[in-house]
């Protein structure tokens, strides 16, 4: 053993310390307590065809039918950089990570008739040529819930009341930009089993930032959209 005194050393170790750590802000968050809601992109408020009207209406029910998505990652490309000893990895790039949304489907396969009509938008089956991406990419949001309303109240409808908010409260929120559907999985059907059908569909998007978090950059025109100058200073819109 060592004669080094240690200044330092952890002396809470107990079940209550660590019980009181974990209850702190809220909880444990949960995976289950989230939602994801889909913008409408430029081609379906466009026109006004039957196949249009529908998966304008169809878009609203996926907030209720994604039964599982992801918080999206972000990460840098390195370079590797020497210049006396051992190397260096300097960043040089953020990259953000392509997701992949779980759908579940009715009997009616709209779900699946809106992600096709996407994709056919995009990339038409009849001639092969693109359209323009500003005419078909859109904003995703996901949102993270509380269980519980987490000791937050609202104006009452009495002068001078209040009254407990019992429903859960957002407490995190991610915007995926330029985003549009990559890839519409296959889905697979069986006479094993009668689960209810699933689909996957993997997006991709430009970059994602917090909403009321994150300042855009002044040469980004999304800036006059999300922030307002002040006094030459970038101040973020509350959203909440």
């Amino acid at each position: 053993m060592s004669d080094i005194p240690v200044s330092n050393s952890l002396r809470k170790l107990g079940m209550n310390d660590v019980l009181g750590v974990i209850n702190d802000f809220g909880g444990l968050a949960k995976s289950c307590r989230f939602a994801v809601k889909i913008n409408r992109p430029k081609f379906i408020t466009s026109g006004s065809t039957d196949n249009k009207i529908k998966d304008a209406a169809i878009i609203n029910d996926l907030v209720y039918l994604c039964e599982a998505a992801e918080m999206p990652g972000r990460g840098f490309v390195n370079a590797d950089v020497r210049y006396y000893g051992p190397n260096q990895k300097l960043p040089v790039l953020t990259q953000y990570e392509d997701t992949t949304m779980t759908f579940l489907c009715r009997t009616e396969s709209y779900e699946r008739q809106f992600f096709d009509d996407w994709m056919e938008y995009i990339n038409p089956t009849n001639s092969f040529n693109f359209n323009y991406r500003k005419d078909y990419e859109t904003t995703i949001e996901i949102m993270q819930f509380s269980e519980y309303s987490a000791g937050k109240t609202q104006v009452g409808p009495n002068v001078g009341t209040q009254r407990s908010l019992t429903y859960p409260q957002e407490t995190y929120r991610i915007t995926l930009f330029n985003a549009y559907p990559l890839l519409v999985n296959p889905q697979p059907m069986t006479w094993a089993d009668d689960q209810f059908m699933r689909l996957a569909v993997t997006f991709t998007y430009h970059k994602w930032k917090r909403v009321g978090r994150d300042v855009e950059p002044k040469s980004e025109v999304a800036l006059v959209e999300n922030a307002t100058i002040e006094n030459n200073l970038l101040t973020p819109i509350n959203y909440r």
